[in-house]
């Protein structure tokens, strides 16, 4: 699956448009971020309430292409720019964390 799946009205990409095309198999939740480090498997969507740069390096350093900020969280400029030097699609929904699963879930991309 890619990024351009999961973009509709209520999942807005937040980081640069090439990013759009970034692919992604299953996915992680957690508010956790040692717990993504230590559970999720690389190509995860992670999904999140923690808008930190701490999320990003953790994106990094687990090879997760994707970060789905939930709840409408804050996403400051350092971190877009950062996600975006590094490829990392971001996306903001104002959806819980449990309602991005079950969506996802619904339309076949997890």
């Amino acid at each position: 699956m890619k990024v351009y799946d999961i973009i509709n009205e209520d999942f807005k990409l937040m980081s640069q448009q090439d990013l759009i095309t970034v692919e992604f198999q299953g996915c992680y939740a957690t508010d956790l971020l040692s717990a993504a480090i230590k559970s999720s498997k690389p190509g995860n969507i992670l999904i999140t309430i923690i808008s930190h740069m701490n999320t990003i390096a953790t994106a990094m350093m687990v090879d997760l292409p994707v970060i789905i900020f939930t709840e409408s969280r804050k996403i400051d400029q350092v971190m877009l720019d950062k996600a975006n030097e590094v490829g990392i699609a971001i996306i903001s929904t104002p959806l819980l964390t449990h309602e991005v699963i079950i969506n996802l879930n619904q339309r076949g991309l997890i």
